[in-house]
């Protein structure tokens, strides 16, 4: 496996967590609004880098979703 290829790999897995941690508080917990609301981000964060490693767009490390999105359209166009 390439390295690149293993690190998108890790990156969905980690989202795909954040993502189904969302859910099972939602599904239990619904009123925790603000957890459920920090996995998802959490969870798109890691979409978008595995993302723009898929783009080998270097990033810096960062939670700003505005960041990471800038970077991404600057290199992709969106339809």
């Amino acid at each position: 496996m390439s390295g690149q290829f293993e690190e998108i790999k890790e990156w969905m897995e980690k989202a795909d967590h954040d993502l189904g941690s969302a859910k099972v508080i939602y599904l239990h917990l619904p009123e925790y609004f603000d957890t459920i609301a920090f996995h998802c981000q959490q969870a798109v964060e890691k979409y978008l880098k595995a993302t723009l490693v898929y783009y080998r767009i270097d990033f810096l490390r960062s939670h700003d979703l505005i960041y990471l999105l800038e970077l991404l359209s600057a290199k992709i166009e969106v339809r």
